[in-house]
């Protein structure tokens, strides 16, 4: 199993890379998301033995999301859609369980 600090770099590297392709394509790049999703459930492992995770990740994974979701809005006209997104139920349920062990397990 691979360290925290090393997942929580990977999660900030691709973070990083979906944000710069979202903004420079205006599309959502699924196969990093699912990658990212991937990263997530790896550093679950972690979060559930600590109180809090770091702010810088806390911070980039709001930021992720809030991005997406006005990505797919500005995609679709609809504020209705980015919840009805496959992707975007995943990855807010990913991202909750990393907060909370007991939620969507």
């Amino acid at each position: 199993m691979r360290e925290s600090e090393e997942i929580q770099r990977d999660v900030s590297a691709i973070v990083r890379s979906i944000v710069v392709k979202m903004r420079k394509d205006r599309e959502l790049p699924l196969e990093q998301i699912e990658i990212l999703i991937g990263f997530l459930n790896e550093y679950k492992a972690y979060s559930r033995e600590l109180d809090v995770i770091s702010k810088k990740m806390a911070y980039e994974l709001f930021y992720l999301y809030t991005s997406i979701s006005s990505q797919i809005e500005n995609n679709t006209g609809k504020e209705e859609e980015v919840m009805d997104n496959p992707i975007m139920s995943k990855l807010y349920m990913t991202i909750t369980s990393i907060f909370n062990d007991g939620l969507y397990q």
